[in-house]
């Protein structure tokens, strides 16, 4: 028998101790391990036995440090081809050495980004999540694709089928060039009519009629194959701040945002909504930091969104790059304090290593648990088996970059938005050959010609002949008085508003500036015709308009449309989806002429 005196005694403690602490420190603590946490899969993904078992599979074969990567979205700008640039080096490396799980897709045209796409999928050992911001088609990001009017002009057609089929035809073409989640639809409601953000991207400023069009274009997304996304929660259009800028507060009491900003969001839910993105916005009665983004708060993210309303599906935030953030967070601490608010994805960190590294570090020192990761990487997994199942079966650009019938959906849509508000006069339709000097004063913010001016030049080919003038930032006392002395001496004057509301100060000035002039042309004899082409509360300040057309937005569909109807081409059957502030002009309100 071996006798084991003190000093083995000692010996032998002291083997057990280091060993004890040796061990701490490389197997993962559960100390952090939430309730909350626990093994699913999203229903939303409708995933089977070897889906799952696939998940499970890629999840175990995973470090930890690319666990994290995966719920790491940058952005790809899309818009340089060569090999051998800062960027395409930049997007190589994120994808072979950081092993993002994804990225964001914002400039490029449809053949470019298709092949970037192709490329970039067959770097990656595990299948990117590749996504984009096409609230009303691949237009609104790629030079070359199609565009619907604004989600506004859809809610005054009146019909959410409308909706629906904008939201299958838009995922169709995005899974034809590799985008699988979209970005939209945007399910605030723009209660406040100052909103320099929303706005027109709204679909209406009643919560019931933004949420039967949210569910339908949801419907029609999950159709075409497509994650839907909707946004901005717990809801973006209460605010006369862009968060792009500062962090937007709506200060409105709990019982007030249930039944108001977050109704939308709650029957999304109820619907099926697969993805939902989190604003850069505060708001004091859901958080006891008021000074907090909802993107970072516990409170909103988990306790709020996926407790309490019971969403189980993607949680990404907003860009981590807007100045919301920015401004008061480090690119670490953001990261940091995304991931324990509760967000699956970081959507476009300013720099995508340091926030990969900053949380990997928290659960190497156990201060985010691997459980923690687990979840939202299972999520994330999950979407990315939904997507591989659900391919598109054939290529809807196969015959060329644009698909006719989509076209076709698109015009449909402008030609059944436009809303005819006053008409005192009688003039419209109006009868080309009743007036010879007609003259187009548009009133713009940019300076890009082209994107104004569909409206004139059918205008023109329909008159036979319009003096245009074009009035934005740059213009000068000269072009104003111009552009007076013409109206003097128009038998008719038309007034095309391009421009939407906005809080910088600049466009402030502006925006006076052109209400100054255009009272100073309603007060002339000749019969003017203000329409607007992305501002319909342009009628509360200029109250003496005897004659006021909505298109809700310039793309080049709905300008088409508002010719159309002012010379009585179609039908003008359109409703207002918003209220006109201090005027007779409610919601539902519109003029029909057959």
């Amino acid at each position: 028998m071996k006798i084991i005196t003190k000093n083995n005694s000692l010996f032998l403690w002291g083997i057990m101790i280091f060993s004890f602490f040796y061990l701490s420190m490389i197997i993962p603590s559960h100390k952090k391990k939430s309730k909350n946490i626990r093994t699913y899969y999203p229903e939303v993904f409708h995933l089977d036995n070897t889906d799952k078992e696939w998940v499970e599979n890629e999840l175990k074969s995973m470090t930890t440090k690319e666990k994290v990567a995966q719920m790491i979205m940058p952005w790809v700008m899309g818009n340089d081809q060569s090999l051998d640039t800062l960027e395409t080096v930049r997007i190589r490396q994120m994808i072979t050495e950081l092993k993002v799980g994804g990225f964001a897709y914002f400039q490029g045209d449809i053949n470019n980004e298709r092949k970037d796409i192709i490329d970039m999928q067959a770097l990656s050992k595990i299948p990117l999540l590749i996504a984009s911001d096409f609230e009303n088609g691949l237009g609104m990001r790629l030079t070359d694709g199609n565009t619907f009017p604004y989600n506004m002009a859809v809610a005054a057609t009146g019909d959410t089928s409308l909706a629906y089929n904008m939201g299958k035809a838009i995922a169709r073409e995005a899974r034809a060039i590799g985008v699988q989640q979209n970005f939209a639809p945007v399910a605030d409601i723009n209660d406040n009519p100052e909103n320099p953000v929303i706005g027109i991207r709204s679909f209406s400023g009643n919560k019931y009629i933004v949420s039967k069009f949210v569910n339908a274009f949801i419907d029609g997304a999950a159709v075409g194959g497509v994650i839907s996304t909707a946004k901005h929660f717990p809801g973006h259009g209460n605010t006369k701040i862009d968060s792009h800028i500062e962090l937007p507060k709506i200060d409105k009491s709990k019982r007030y945002l249930y039944k108001n900003e977050l109704f939308p969001f709650i029957k999304a839910i109820k619907r099926g909504v697969q993805s939902i993105m989190i604003g850069h916005l505060n708001f004091p009665a859901l958080q006891k930091d008021t000074l907090l983004p909802a993107s970072l708060s516990h409170e909103v993210v988990t306790n709020l969104l996926k407790n309490k309303l019971g969403f189980k599906g993607i949680i990404i935030t907003d860009a981590m790059r807007m100045k919301a953030l920015t401004k008061y967070y480090s690119v670490a601490e953001a990261a940091l304090m995304a991931v324990n608010a509760g967000n699956d994805i970081i959507l476009m960190p300013p720099d995508p290593e340091v926030a990969i590294t900053a949380i990997s570090n928290s659960v190497f020192s156990n201060e985010i648990s691997i459980e923690r990761i687990n979840e939202s990487v299972r999520k994330i997994l999950s979407a990315k088996r939904w997507i591989d199942k659900t391919k598109p079966k054939w290529d809807i650009f196969q015959n060329g970059n644009s698909y006719i019938p989509h076209q076709k959906l698109a015009q449909k849509i402008a030609d059944k938005s436009i809303t005819l508000v006053k008409n005192k006069r009688h003039i419209i339709p109006i009868k080309t050959r009743k007036y010879r000097r007609v003259v187009s004063i548009v009133f713009s913010y940019g300076i890009d010609r082209d994107s104004v001016l569909t409206f004139n030049k059918l205008i023109s080919n329909k008159f036979g002949s319009v003096k245009t003038i074009v009035l934005n930032k740059r213009s000068r006392r000269r072009q104003y008085s111009k552009a007076y002395s013409y109206a003097r001496k128009a038998q008719l004057i038309f007034l095309p508003y391009f421009m939407r509301a906005q809080s910088d100060e600049g466009t402030q000035r502006l925006y006076k500036k052109y209400l100054k002039f255009i009272k100073k042309i309603l007060r002339l004899r000749a019969p003017s015709v203000l329409i607007d082409f992305g501002n319909p509360y342009i009628l509360s300040p200029l109250p003496q308009t005897k004659t006021y057309l909505s298109a809700y937005n310039d793309v080049e569909v709905s300008q088409i449309s508002a010719v159309k109807a002012i010379l009585g081409k179609i039908p003008i059957r359109g409703t207002l989806p918003i209220s006109i502030p201090k005027t007779k002009y409610k919601f539902g309100y519109g003029l029909k002429i057959n």
